[in-house]
């Protein structure tokens, strides 16, 4: 074999690997940090020069601080040197703390960058550029600022026009029934004035019946803009699942058939684990997502008999009619490993999802809809007390 050969593989070898690494990098995912109240607060005070912020930020671990929280605490340690030392103007100083908090900004949600409090460092490091001559870097830190400035100006003003024009469009609304209205009036007065004549009451039969045409359509069209409303009116707005409402009237009317005609009926309590702890972590936006893949979980795990509804927050209640405990047990673990099983890598969460379930079931003392959902509430509680994650069937103890 060749030299040239062997060097032509060792090049085709070389590119393969380095494209297959390409392949399997992928963006990561940066949530929005939730921020200390203490640190909020101080980057209020720090503008003041009569807060004193070294004392105060004492009592705070920068270690401890995610990046925002260290990004903001950087910026307050730079107004507190304004603050304190502001006859010899210690520009250097202020640029080392602004320059350390921009390091942080690859470690930061862009959207959380855009927000006013972390604007504010472009503006105060342009200041202390030229307060050092280095007129340069504060002409380009004033344009940072200037540019990201004007980006959540013009994001606040396009909410705040978003909101002016479906305000704009419910009165356009209004207006256009209002004005149907008057011209429905207009059009019975006409009728009535055209019967003086022959010719004007055929003409007004053949408005009549248009009129009833139209009518009847409205109706129709009324009928089904009621029924979507009250389908509405049933379901959970971010889920899709039966809503609390919906629940208790479906419950009740259930409990009362399955007494009468002697029919078992279990009800399911279930909480996912830890998902107030997940929601400040991650933010509302992928809480939200987490609740309703969680929901489609749900409704694929039940019998089509079944319903599946959202009761609050991260509690969820499935009424399980002609089951036993230990059939609702089995739909409970199938559910419970459905969700385990499940990667929510694609939201930023990279820990498996763990849920706790109680089962009640529909016996003489307990028997009605309110008594099965507290029993479940509480046995659900005792679940979380002794740390989650688990299935477990009330007792009666008699």
């Amino acid at each position: 074999m060749s030299i040239k050969r062997v060097l032509t593989i060792i090049l085709i070898y070389f590119f393969s690997v380095c494209s297959f690494a390409n392949l399997d990098s992928k963006p990561t995912y940066i949530p929005i940090f939730s921020i200390d109240e203490r640190i909020t607060e101080l980057t209020s005070q720090s503008e003041s020069k009569v807060v004193n912020i070294e004392l105060k930020l004492k009592n705070i671990d920068f270690n401890k601080l995610n990046s925002a929280e260290q990004y903001l605490y950087l910026m307050i340690q730079a107004n507190g040197v304004q603050n304190t030392d502001e006859v010899t103007k210690p520009h250097q100083q202020v640029i080392n703390y602004l320059s350390q908090a921009k390091a942080l900004e690859s470690k930061i949600n862009t959207e959380q960058l855009n927000r006013i409090a972390f604007i504010h460092l472009y503006k105060k490091i342009a200041h202390s550029y030229a307060g050092t001559g280095q007129f340069k870097k504060a002409y380009d830190a004033k344009n940072s600022f200037i540019a990201k400035y004007d980006t959540f100006l013009k994001k606040e003003r396009n909410k705040h026009i978003f909101e002016l024009e479906e305000k704009y469009e419910m009165n356009r609304k209004k207006n256009t029934h209002a004005l149907l209205n008057n011209q429905s009036t207009l059009k019975a007065l006409e009728i009535s004035e055209s019967l003086n004549s022959e010719v004007a009451q055929r003409r007004n039969i053949y408005i009549v019946g248009v009129l009833v045409v139209i009518f009847l359509l409205l109706l129709v069209r009324l009928f089904f803009i009621n029924k979507h409303t009250s389908d509405l009116s049933k379901e959970d707005m971010l889920t899709g699942v039966r809503n609390r409402k919906s629940l208790f009237t479906y419950g009740q009317n259930l409990i009362k058939r399955c007494i009468d005609e002697r029919i078992g009926l279990c009800l399911l309590a279930i909480n996912i684990d830890d998902f107030k702890r997940l929601n400040d972590t991650h933010g509302d936006y992928i809480g939200d997502e987490v609740l309703k893949k969680f929901a489609l979980l749900g409704i694929e795990s039940m019998r089509t008999r079944d319903v599946f509804a959202r009761l609050e927050d991260a509690t969820f209640i499935a009424v399980l009619p002609e089951s036993t405990e230990d059939e609702a047990k089995a739909i409970a673990l199938h559910l419970k490993a459905k969700v385990g099983a499940f990667n929510f890598n694609y939201v930023g969460i990279h820990k498996k999802i763990a849920m706790s379930v109680s089962i009640v079931e529909l016996s003489e003392s307990l028997n009605n809809f309110e008594l099965l959902l507290n029993t479940g509430m509480n046995t659900l509680y005792e679940i979380k007390d002794n740390g989650g994650n688990n299935v477990k069937i009330y007792q009666l103890y008699t």
